[in-house]
C-alpha cells in the first residue's frame, strides 16, 4: 500500500509539473461539456452517414490499439528487496500477487471506461445488447491480462533482437485472435466467443503460474519494474528530448541526400541556400515530427466527413506553413550560418523556395487524402501528385511575399 501511494503520488507530482492547473481548468472545463454534449448526441440525435455504415473493422481495430497502449503490469517490487529473496520469499511473492491484482484492475478500469464511450456505436450502429457488450469486454480483458504476462515474460527472458522478433510474432498472433472473435461478437455471433474466453484465460493463468516460478532473474525482473514505472516520464519528454545515441568513429554520412544533387534548376545564391535549408531539415531530428504530422493529418482527413474535410485540409497546411517558418528563421539565426558570407537580402530572396521545398511531400500527402474522398481513388491520387505541387509553389511564394513582409514591418 505504501508502494502504490508512492506510484500515485509521483504520477500526480509528475502531471503537476507538466500540464499548469489553471490552464487545464480553462481547458477542461469546456472539453468535457463538449464532450458531454456530443456522447448526448450520439444516443438521442440521428447518427451521421458515415458513423452508420462505419464497419466493424474500424472498431476491432480501436479496440485492440488501445488494449495494446495502456500499459503493463507493475509489482511494486524494488531493488533493496534483494535482502528478502533467502529470508522471507513469501514477502516478495505477497507483494508480487498484490501487485498483479491492482494492475488487472487498473486496467479493467481503463478497458471499461473505453467500451462506455464506445457503447452508442456498439449499440446503435452494429445492435449489440448488453449482454454482448459484456462478452466483449470480457475477451478484451482477458486479452490485456495475456498481453501484460507475456510483455513482462520476453522482457525478462529475452534481450534484443530476439526480443524484438518473439514480441512481434506473440502480439500478431494475440490481436488476430482478438480480432476474429471479437469481430464474430460485433456480428451477433456470442456463443462463438466463450471458447476464445476460456482459451485467453488458460493461458493467462499459465503465464501467471511460470512468472511467479521464474527464479534467479531477480536484476532482469527489477528493470522490467522500472521500467514500467518510467512510463509515463519517458511519454511526456519523448517528444522533446531526443534519445541519446553511442558515438560513431569515423566520418557519419546521413543517409538522406547521400549524393550532392541539386533539388532545383536554378544556380542563384537564393536557390542553393534553400536547397541547403531543405537538406538540413530533412536531415535533422525535426524530419520525426514532420512526419507524425503529416500522417495524423492524413489520418484527419480521411476520417473527417466531406464538407468538413475541406476545413480541416485548408487547416493543416496553413499550421505546417506557420511551423516550417519558423525552422526557417531558425536555420538563419544559428550559429554556424553567422559565418556565411550572405547579403541581406538572401534571406528574403530564399523564402519561396525553400518554403516550396519543405511543403511539398506534405502538401501531396494531405491533397492526395483530400481528393480520394472528392473522386475516384486511382484518378486521386494520380492527380494529387500535380495539384499538391502547385500548392506548395503557391504557398511558398505567398509566404515570401506576404510572410516576409510581415516580418520586416515587425
Amino acid at each position: 500500500m505504501r508502494r502504490w501511494k508512492d506510484r500515485l503520488r509521483e504520477k500526480r507530482d509528475i502531471l503537476r509539473f507538466t500540464f499548469d492547473g489553471i490552464v487545464m481548468l480553462y481547458i477542461g472545463v469546456p472539453a468535457l461539456l463538449l464532450g458531454g454534449r456530443a456522447y448526448y448526441g450520439l444516443w438521442q440525435d440521428e447518427l451521421p452517414n458515415w458513423l452508420a455504415g462505419l464497419p466493424y473493422s474500424y472498431i476491432t481495430a480501436a479496440l485492440i490499439l488501445f488494449m495494446y497502449g495502456t500499459g503493463g503490469i507493475s509489482f511494486y517490487i524494488e531493488r533493496a528487496d534483494v535482502l528478502f529473496l533467502r529470508q522471507r520469499p513469501k514477502w516478495i511473492r505477497g507483494v508480487m500477487l498484490r501487485g498483479l491484482v491492482v494492475s488487472i484492475a487498473g486496467q479493467a478500469l481503463l478497458l471499461l471506461a473505453f467500451c462506455v464511450l464506445l457503447s452508442p456505436v456498439l449499440v446503435r450502429v452494429f445492435g449489440m445488447s448488453l449482454i454482448d457488450m459484456g462478452l466483449l469486454y470480457v475477451l478484451l480483458l482477458v486479452g490485456k491480462c495475456v498481453h501484460m504476462l507475456l510483455a513482462q515474460l520476453l522482457g525478462i527472458l529475452t534481450r534484443g533482437w530476439r526480443q524484438v522478433l518473439l514480441r512481434a510474432l506473440g502480439y500478431s498472433m494475440l490481436a488476430a485472435g482478438l480480432g476474429v472473435s471479437m469481430t464474430l461478437e460485433i456480428l451477433g455471433n456470442g456463443g462463438s466467443v466463450w471458447p476464445a474466453i476460456t482459451l485467453l484465460g488458460v493461458l493467462a493463468v499459465c503465464l501467471a503460474w511460470f512468472r511467479f516460478q521464474l527464479r534467479g532473474r531477480f536484476a532482469e525482473e527489477v528493470r522490467e519494474e522500472e521500467r514500467e514505472k518510467t512510463r509515463l516520464v519517458s511519454l511526456l519528454l519523448s517528444s522533446v528530448v531526443e534519445r541519446p545515441k553511442a558515438p560513431r568513429t569515423g566520418v557519419q554520412k546521413p543517409w538522406l541526400f547521400l549524393r550532392m544533387r541539386r533539388l532545383t534548376r536554378s544556380r542563384l545564391p537564393e536557390a542553393r541556400i534553400a536547397e541547403a535549408l531543405t537538406k538540413a531539415f530533412f536531415r535533422g531530428t525535426e524530419r520525426k515530427q514532420y512526419i507524425q504530422f503529416t500522417l495524423i493529418g492524413v489520418g484527419a482527413i480521411l476520417l473527417i466527413p466531406s464538407p468538413v474535410h475541406l476545413i480541416v485540409y485548408v487547416a493543416l497546411l496553413l499550421l505546417m506553413l506557420f511551423w516550417l517558418g519558423g525552422h526557417r528563421r531558425a536555420f538563419f539565426h544559428s550559429e554556424w550560418m553567422k559565418l556565411v558570407p550572405l547579403t541581406d537580402t538572401a534571406e528574403y530572396r530564399s523564402a519561396a523556395t525553400a518554403m516550396m521545398l519543405l511543403l511539398l511531400p506534405a502538401a501531396i500527402l494531405f491533397t492526395a487524402a483530400f481528393a480520394v474522398k472528392l473522386v475516384p481513388p486511382l484518378w486521386g491520387l494520380l492527380g494529387s501528385v500535380p495539384a499538391g505541387v502547385l500548392i506548395a509553389w503557391w504557398l511558398g511564394h505567398v509566404y515570401g511575399s506576404v510572410g516576409m513582409a510581415f516580418e520586416r514591418t515587425r
